[in-house]
């Protein structure tokens, strides 16, 4: 799937282990995946996530770069929230900032090992800060609705609701673009 559909950056919100997420990716050297060959390149550690990059060679002999951001500030029981934004606020930005400098392939995939609750915290803020940026303004109340229609299990507790609107005011105070009146 990444290197058929281009994808330039993979978010990794769960953790490894048993029954979370298994390793899909190379340690050091290469690897191959059937007809997908996967080389790693370098692993950087922040303070809130892990970035990886790698070349994958698809059958078609055409390299891929991809970075590979795996984030580390969840709580371990599913379904609740980290105590800070700030981890994932600045998961947001620099998976941002990725794909606007692979402008050519300016595709991303965001997994977690339910597929609800982590990925709808990271689209679900992705979406609002786009939408502070370009309108100056942000409405999590349609974010969430309109995320809903689209898979019922995203956003689905109290907490979640909450954690997108303390991540989106700290994100605007961080970046000053909150509105001093």
């Amino acid at each position: 799937m990444i290197s058929e559909q281009g994808i330039s950056v993979i978010v990794m919100l769960s953790e490894l282990g048993e029954g979370k997420c298994t390793r899909y990716w190379p340690e050091e050297d290469e690897a191959n995946y059937d007809h997908i060959h996967v080389r790693y390149i370098n692993a950087e550690t922040c303070p809130y996530y892990t970035r990886r990059e790698f070349i994958i060679k698809s059958r078609d002999g055409e390299d891929q770069k991809v970075v590979h951001l795996q984030y580390h500030g969840w709580p371990t029981v599913d379904g609740e929230v980290p105590e800070v934004t700030r981890g994932l606020i600045e998961l947001v930005d620099y998976s941002q900032a990725m794909l606007v400098r692979n402008s050519c392939t300016p595709s991303m995939v965001v997994h977690c090992n339910l597929g609800s609750d982590r990925s709808s915290m990271f689209v679900g803020l992705s979406i609002l800060v786009q939408q502070l940026k370009t309108e100056r303004r942000v409405d999590v109340f349609t974010v969430t609705r309109k995320l809903r229609s689209q898979r019922q299990a995203l956003v689905n507790s109290f907490a979640q609701y909450e954690f997108l609107h303390r991540a989106i005011v700290n994100y605007a105070e961080l970046h000053e673009l909150s509105d001093s009146s």
